[in-house]
């Protein structure tokens, strides 16, 4: 039976994972998601959850652990963050060459030095080449519903691929909002028992996909599963939605985008702030709108070339650094390659803010979207790239 209560982010991330019945939890406990596992070994230790808990001695054996026992076909869960993913990296790159659909929580947290205990994306954002799933959500209740469907996608027989649930240290991983728990027949309707088609390592069954030492063949096949999965995120978010009631737009969500003639893009907790200021600002009279990046990997290419047909100014907010690039942080980069093709492409402007956990205020949100709104007055942008949080922009809002 379904329940709603407020629960902060780790504790509803632990009951994805219990409705998800998963078999096999290796762990490594690190700030901040030590409340998330912490949560899962009370549920075994109560009786409530049956899975085999492993107790590591580091995060590179976490990831080992998981990929044996996805392998010998059990539906696996561990999670990590910031300095515990780097050292996770080595093995991170196994799974989606193996095509085991591991699902992992990365709760998000700035990366030392002059780290912090609070997030920005670059520890997720380091492996976006790594070949897993990337999905970013936005409260609590994103993150229990991600959970769910993250091992329907990955377990899909078309993409069989790892799948990493990311989100906001501290903002979420420990702010209490509301969350609705559907009960545990609903989801079993809604996931059916893992078992791989292409891959196992039990004697009795012993299968492995078939291409061998063909580096390229099987780098080939993690693209074009990358590529199926798009649909296969918008399919499961919207049988999501009509099983409970609930659906995030699958890999890209418009608010209040009604007649706007441009947007901000958000990824993560600053959502919530953004979607304020937009009211705010189209009870204005304000043509513009908000665009949530829920899906980060795969890119959601061809979804943003057609919101580009309709938006004539576009500012992405980063929450990240990429020290040297071609210019601005790594969304702005993959969503100015993705705009390339166009023939008229909108404006793009890029803006850091909320590095090493700060604070991403009303303030903040309101003078990038005046600056996206004043590029499109002009035709043209005076600087392509903003460290916004640098700026004193008056009193915290």
């Amino acid at each position: 039976m379904s329940f709603t209560r407020m629960m902060e982010g780790n504790e509803a991330a632990a009951w994805g994972v219990k409705l998800s019945r998963v078999e096999v939890i290796p762990v490594y406990p690190i700030t901040p998601q030590t409340e998330l596992i912490s949560a899962i070994a009370s549920m075994i230790a109560s009786g409530e959850m049956k899975a085999q808990y492993i107790k590591v001695e580091g995060e590179h054996t976490a990831m080992a652990a998981a990929i044996g026992a996805s392998a010998a076909g059990a539906r696996v869960f561990t999670s990590s963050a910031a300095q515990g993913i780097l050292y996770m990296e080595e093995a991170l790159w196994m799974p989606p060459g193996m095509r085991l659909p591991i699902v992992m929580c990365i709760v998000n947290r700035a990366l030392a030095p002059l780290g912090g205990l609070r997030p920005d994306h670059n520890d997720s954002l380091l492996q976006r080449d790594t070949g897993w799933i990337q999905l970013y959500c936005e409260n609590s209740q994103e993150v229990l519903d991600t959970i769910i469907q993250a091992y329907r996608i990955g377990e899909d027989r078309r993409v069989y691929l790892p799948v990493a649930v990311c989100y906001d240290g501290y903002f979420v991983s420990a702010t209490a909002t509301p969350v609705t728990v559907p009960g545990q027949e609903e989801v079993d309707r809604f996931l059916p028992p893992y078992k791989h088609e292409l891959y196992s390592l039990m004697p009795e069954d012993y299968r492995r996909p078939q291409w061998g030492t063909n580096i390229a063949r099987a780098r080939y096949e993690v693209q074009k599963a990358m590529e199926r999965a798009k649909g296969v995120i918008e399919e499961v978010d919207r049988s999501y939605r009509a099983s409970f009631g609930r659906g995030y737009d699958g890999l890209l969500e418009e608010y209040s985008c009604e007649d706007a003639e441009a947007v901000l893009i958000t990824m993560g907790s600053m959502t919530g702030t953004a979607r304020d200021v937009i009211d705010e600002m189209r009870e204005e009279g304000r043509r513009i709108g908000l665009v949530k990046m829920r899906c980060f990997r795969p890119f959601p290419s061809e979804e943003l070339r057609e919101m580009a047909k309709r938006y004539h100014a576009i500012g992405v907010v980063d929450r990240n650094t990429s020290y040297g690039s071609a210019g601005g942080g790594i969304i702005a980069l993959e969503i100015a390659r993705a705009l390339y093709p166009l023939d008229d492409r909108p404006l793009l402007l890029d803006f850091h803010v909320g590095l090493g956990g700060s604070d991403v205020t009303m303030n903040q949100i309101r003078y990038m979207a005046d600056r996206v709104l004043e590029a499109l007055d002009r035709g043209k942008v005076e600087e392509e790239v903003e460290w916004v949080e640098l700026l004193d922009l008056g009193e915290v809002m």
